[in-house]
């Protein structure tokens, strides 16, 4: 089955595409005269800007997820599928707020940045500045109007809204199975103001429920399983499916380049999990993804640009980039261990279990 691993090592692959297509952004890239791995700065800036179907990888292993636990569970008891989801929230909730309030500290006292300037506009009082900093610090400051104090935030209040309607989605894939799909992905086209990041990536979300529910992974990994020449093909049948999603990046809207994601976490299952020391070094990477995603704009964005950018060359900057949050982020897992905040978390999953 494609197991708990191999959705770890698909977002430690996705994770690796964020951080360059953040920090690689042609912007930056001018500002601070960063060497490219290629000349043709229209090429890079192509490249880059495809590396954003990371955001609709996330959705889909998500969305596969949550439609895999929700199968295991008996679905028909209504507080199954809400345990499922409170459990989901719990986990990413408890990840969001407290590197908000490390952040927070990190900005105010080390940095000498008011935090609550950050949110203060006119004839605004204190308790609205509060409220503002609790709202952006639960990831829902998208969704409120609120500027967040992390530009790359808001794709919390996305995953927020996915992770509670996944019941929806999944009942509505069970409902109508094979039908669903086309209408999903016509979406973008036919609803207005479809790049609202929500219905922007639903076919997305509706591919990993069907990957998911019809186990399609599987059935492609073992079909011809045992012949070289028919795995072979697979394995080029990937690499040009991976090839026109960028094509289709390139050419049309960025959007339909999504359709093609599932290539990712199959490529992983059937060719790149077996590998030994790549799988565990990509593991090790996404085990770290939530925190990697949550801190990094503060590393090279807002607090240490010039410390990030000194390298220069793009075949430094990513590795270092890439370093450094796996340091802050296994430090900040140990800070959570040490002070009980992981305990706490985990009280509070099981109470959503009873």
């Amino acid at each position: 089955m494609f197991s708990r691993q191999h959705s770890t090592i698909t977002k430690g692959i996705l994770i690796i595409l964020m951080l360059a297509h953040h920090v690689f952004s042609p912007d930056l890239v001018t500002l601070y005269e960063v060497k490219t791995f290629l000349h043709d700065p229209v090429l890079v800036t192509q490249i880059i800007t495809f590396f954003k179907i990371c955001v609709a990888g996330f959705s889909f292993i998500s969305a596969f997820g949550i439609t895999r636990a929700l199968k295991n569970q008996n679905f028909q008891n209504p507080q199954e599928s809400i345990s499922v989801i409170l459990k989901r929230l719990i986990k990413l909730e408890s990840a969001v707020i407290i590197i908000y309030i490390l952040a927070a500290f990190y900005k105010q006292f080390v940095m000498h940045q008011p935090v609550g300037l950050h949110y203060a506009e006119a004839d605004m009082d204190a308790a609205h500045i509060i409220l503002s900093m609790c709202i952006d610090g639960l990831g829902l400051a998208a969704y409120m109007g609120i500027p967040p104090v992390n530009v790359t935030w808001w794709y919390l209040s996305y995953a927020i809204l996915l992770i509670a309607v996944m019941p929806l989605i999944y009942k509505a894939y069970e409902k109508c199975r094979y039908l669903l799909l086309p209408a999903a992905c016509m979406v973008c086209l036919v609803i207005p103001g479809a790049r609202v990041e929500f219905w922007c990536y639903l076919p997305t979300v509706f591919l990993g429920c069907a990957f998911a529910y019809e186990n399609w992974f599987e059935r492609l990994k073992e079909w011809k399983q045992d012949n070289n020449i028919i795995k072979a093909g697979k394995f080029l049948a990937c690499l040009f499916l991976f090839y026109l999603s960028y094509l289709f990046s390139k050419y049309t809207a960025l959007e339909f380049s999504y359709l093609l994601v599932f290539v990712i976490p199959y490529m992983v299952y059937e060719f790149i999990a077996p590998v030994p020391v790549l799988n565990r070094c990509l593991e090790f990477i996404g085990k770290y993804a939530t925190d990697i995603f949550l801190i990094h704009t503060f590393i090279y964005y807002y607090f240490y640009p010039e410390l990030i950018y000194s390298f220069q060359d793009s075949w430094k900057i990513l590795p270092v980039l890439l370093g450094i949050c796996l340091v802050i982020s296994v430090l900040i897992e140990l800070f959570k261990k040490f002070t009980g905040y992981d305990k706490l978390t985990e009280k509070l999953l099981h109470m959503v279990r009873l």
